[in-house]
């Protein structure tokens, strides 16, 4: 059985959790506590989120490079498997 290394629990729990923090939690966060999106007179829908875009996206990202440095981690520190003859 194969056991989990700690490259594994860190890419796991790390990138795992900024993007789930940055996609459910701070969604969250925006509907309970962040403005209604209210209407313009000219029907423009205007969105203000209590936690800025841009935060949320830097936190999304840096939990998927986590994830892509560990891709590529594991492609390099793992030995290809031998053929065995019959």
């Amino acid at each position: 059985m194969h056991t989990l290394t700690t490259a594994d629990k860190v890419a796991m729990y790390l990138g795992g959790g900024l993007v789930l923090f940055g996609t459910f939690g701070i969604g969250l966060l925006d509907m309970l506590f962040g403005a209604g999106h209210p209407v313009s007179g000219e029907g423009e829908i205007v969105h203000e989120a209590v936690i800025p875009l841009e935060v949320r996206s830097v936190v999304i990202i840096s939990g998927l490079i986590v994830w892509g440095l560990y891709a590529v981690y594991k492609i390099l520190a793992t030995q290809p498997a031998t053929a065995q003859r019959v």
